[in-house]
């Protein structure tokens, strides 16, 4: 049914695997960090399953130049699928088809990083530990030594050494209050968004691309005005200097044009989506029921993909939100890993449905959450 095709090109089909970005590296960070020049903006990139010394390591320093040596002031493509814990994007690393990763760990400058196996495919996952393998049997580069301490383990003890003896009557210190919400600059949910391109979504001007990512990454605080697209009948008050986007996907052998609006402040990302097409005849309430389990869905598999960790959402609260015509359902999604309200209003006119949905996910409290989600609303009655 229609609502299925939105649910899974929108929010499913984003998280698919093979999402890709191309560019020139500018910067080669550490042994296993670049920085690349994409979309105008730079994007930092840490190999996947690969974990090279640490800089201030034995070898760190070989194992950067030797990076270095392969990609620098090269263009690279890179698969995403994630966010390392330095806020940079995870993923393979390719070079004239050549993976970058598997060759680092080859010529015995990096080690395969068990805690990202699982983001691997299982050939990818066989190479990279046969790599590892081979260079150990070889002895080349840090295999040289006679016991090699893993980067993880090295940064382990010197965490370990940095904590103070206490005594047994000494108070703990406060801990310091930890966010725990989207990272400042590319966070899963901007993925989600910017992976919109890569299954075939169109801008409004083509000729942009998707354009840079500042819009979603910046935290910085906007305008607000009412949002009220010509011809359709909701109204909404949101954020200024969103992007807007026009999708296509194909259904009953017509294309569906699902237009969007997405836009970042402060701790919170803001979504619209709406669209017409064809109906299978479902009623409103399971219309709406099917596109709530499908984002869901989606969710879990994105969440799953980029963290490694199981997703455990179910909705805490549906209100009825009903009015003028449109069948309408409030989500109270605030217990997933990442907080979310959603509204959704439908209707159905002869053989056509209309969907109007509105989206925030948020990482802080913030009073403009309920803000926008109570002004989305239909503002015209229908007949």
């Amino acid at each position: 049914m229609l609502l299925c095709v939105f649910a899974g090109y929108f929010l499913c089909a984003p998280h698919a695997r093979g999402a890709s970005l191309f560019g020139k590296v500018i910067e080669v960070n550490s042994g296993d960090t670049i920085t690349i020049f994409n979309l105008n903006r730079p994007v930092r990139v840490k190999l996947l399953g690969v974990d090279a010394p640490e800089m201030n390591q034995a070898f760190g320093e070989v194992a950067k130049k030797h990076l270095a040596d392969l990609v620098y002031d090269k263009s690279v493509l890179v698969e995403y699928s994630g966010i390392a814990a330095d806020s940079s994007l995870n993923g393979r690393v390719l070079l004239n088809n050549a993976d970058i990763g598997a060759q680092m760990i080859r010529d015995g400058v990096a080690w395969f990083d068990p805690n990202n196996e699982n983001r691997l495919t299982i050939n990818d996952r066989d190479v990279y530990q046969q790599s590892e393998q081979a260079a150990r049997s070889e002895r080349r580069g840090l295999w040289q030594g006679e016991n090699p301490v893993a980067p993880w383990e090295f940064v382990k003890a010197q965490a370990q050494a940095r904590i103070p003896v206490r005594s047994a009557t000494e108070a703990p210190a406060a801990k310091a209050a930890r966010r725990d919400g989207p990272v400042p600059e590319l966070s899963n949910l901007t993925l989600m968004m910017a992976k919109m391109n890569d299954v075939g979504a169109k801008q409004t001007n083509p000729n942009n691309a998707f354009g840079d990512l500042a819009w979603a990454t910046s935290t910085a605080r906007k305008n607000w005005s009412q949002f009220h697209p010509p011809d359709e009948d909701f109204s909404v008050l949101i954020p200024e200097e969103g992007k807007r986007l026009t999708a296509s996907a194909p259904y009953e052998g017509k294309t569906v044009e699902i237009n969007t609006y997405m836009v970042r402040d402060g701790w919170a990302f803001y979504s619209l989506s709406w669209f017409s097409g064809l109906t299978e005849g479902e009623k409103d309430e399971n219309a709406l029921n099917t596109s709530i389990d499908k984002f869901l869905k989606g969710a879990a598999e994105g969440y799953q993909q980029s963290t490694g960790q199981e997703f455990n959402c179910q909705p805490r609260g549906r209100k009825n939100i009903s009015q003028n015509g449109y069948t309408g359902f409030e989500y109270d999604l605030s217990g997933c890993p990442y907080p979310t309200y959603m509204r959704m209003y439908t209707r159905v006119t002869g053989n056509t449905r209309k969907l109007y949905v509105a989206t925030v996910v948020y990482g802080e409290e913030d009073e403009n959450v309920m803000r926008f989600l109570k002004s989305f609303t239909i503002t015209k009655k229908s007949h």
